[in-house]
């Protein structure tokens, strides 16, 4: 029974983990989605400024502000495919855990079962000896 209690606080404490290596890879997807975006609306601004001499002294920002995104989203791309890979870890682990407690309780369940038969094989031999 003890076993069984650990197994369940471990579980617990598996999907606690998961839970939160789950939250901050849709924290860090998000944010990388928002540079993605932030750098497709300097590349249409930049195609507009074209368009305009008055606005050309704005390409140099513009430029600055795509490669500015550029590497962050290369770094925040690096962290996403980190955080997939813990995701993907603790996921097994959990995993792991429940079948471990699955196991656990199939094993006590069929002793259980084992004991009652044992018992009633017990009882029988005794009512046919009680019987004669």
């Amino acid at each position: 029974m003890k076993r069984e209690k650990l197994l369940t606080q471990l579980i617990h404490l598996r999907e606690l983990h998961l839970k939160n290596q789950a939250a901050q890879l849709k924290t860090r997807a998000r944010h990388l989605r928002e540079v993605r975006d932030r750098q497709e609306h300097a590349r249409l601004a930049a195609a507009t400024v074209l368009d305009d001499a008055a606005t050309l002294a704005d390409l140099a920002n513009l430029g600055h502000a795509r490669l500015r995104d550029a590497k962050l989203a290369m770094k925040v791309e690096i962290e996403v495919t980190a955080l997939r890979q813990k995701v993907g870890h603790a996921r097994k682990l959990t995993e792991s855990a429940r079948e471990a407690h699955a196991e656990l309780r199939r094993a006590r369940i069929n002793e259980s079962e084992r004991s009652m038969e044992t018992e009633a094989e017990h009882f029988f031999s005794w009512k046919k000896e009680v019987a004669r």
